[in-house]
């Protein structure tokens, strides 16, 4: 069955107008699926540039074309990377630094699932380096390229009101370990708001905006890793319980497109709402040691490249 496209949700009154009196050029990882692939059509039908990222060739092409019906007057680009792997982050950061000049929104969608992936060949698991390592690595490379623009913004997929626990690296990383899939899609959310928060506060003297948005529990793929328990509490903690992805692409539109959004920077957003952080969070000691431990690992990662 052909999958329908995702416009059929439309914006607040007012707001499409709004946001297509604009021509922000938006790179959105994970396009290719889910939330992703929504909120892609979403943004090139309100008139955005998209540039998308995904693992499949064959799945970047189909939404480049689906892009393309919704936004026709701009050129759209894909980019083809496996963001479990460090040495193709670092790849794609290059090539969108060299291709890209004028980017000046950036949505961090790709996810896997809950549960382990395996370890990949360069010593991390595949699921917490796309989930989080990718994020870290691919966001600090292309930086200065952010600076360079007007008032960029940095939008990452991570629901804030996950009980925050320190993500322990170690045993996220250990083929033996017993995490189970809950604790590792918590952790892996968590080392997310650790990040974002001290980037934000690095670069709190730039122009560049960096929020985090949940979405609730939206009717996509990634649901199927929750037990009906877990779907439930989810449920009572979000207002977007079961909608769909193009309902839910909606929020995070509005943080990359709005004037309300304008200069709001280092804010935890569950659908609409800004969630306060956890203490532990607001910790600069915490957040720089795990910042030492993730870089860490990034350069473990390009040691065992090839």
């Amino acid at each position: 069955m052909k999958k329908a496209k995702a416009i059929p949700v439309p914006p607040p009154p007012g707001y499409l107008e709004e946001w297509r009196a604009t021509n922000n050029t938006c790179l959105v990882t994970g396009a290719t699926d889910g939330i992703g692939r929504a909120l892609a059509i979403r943004l090139a039908d309100a008139g955005q540039t998209l540039v998308i990222v995904g693992r499949s060739k064959e799945k970047v092409s189909a939404v480049l074309k689906d892009v393309g019906d919704a936004g026709p007057h701009h050129s759209h680009r894909g980019f083809v990377a496996d963001l479990s792997l460090i040495s193709e982050v670092d790849r794609l950061a290059d090539e969108i630094s060299q291709k890209l000049p004028n980017l000046s929104r950036i949505v961090l969608c790709a996810a896997e699932t809950p549960g382990f992936r395996g370890i990949t060949g360069e010593g991390i698991e595949a699921g917490f380096a796309v989930n989080y390592l990718s994020r870290f690595q691919l966001l600090n490379k292309i930086t200065p390229l952010l600076k360079d623009q007007s008032a960029p913004r940095v939008v990452s997929f991570a629901s804030p009101v996950t009980k925050f626990e320190r993500p322990d690296t170690s045993a996220l990383n250990d083929p033996d370990g017993t995490l189970d899939s809950w604790d590792r899609g918590s952790a892996h959310t968590n080392c997310n708001l650790l990040f974002l928060m001290e980037l934000a506060d690095q670069l709190k003297d730039t122009d560049i905006c960096i929020n985090a948005f949940g979405p609730g529990l939206v009717l996509t793929k990634q649901m199927q890793g929750y037990s009906a328990m877990r779907r439930f509490w989810l449920g009572m903690k979000s207002s977007l319980v079961g909608k769909s992805a193009p309902y839910a692409a909606l929020p995070a539109m509005h943080m990359l497109l709005s004037p309300d959004f304008a200069g709001k920077t280092g804010g935890f957003y569950e659908c609409g709402t800004k969630i306060p952080p956890d203490k532990q969070i607001l910790s600069k000691e915490i957040r720089q040691q795990f910042w030492t431990e993730t870089t860490q690992l990034v350069h473990l990662a390009q040691a065992n490249k090839g």
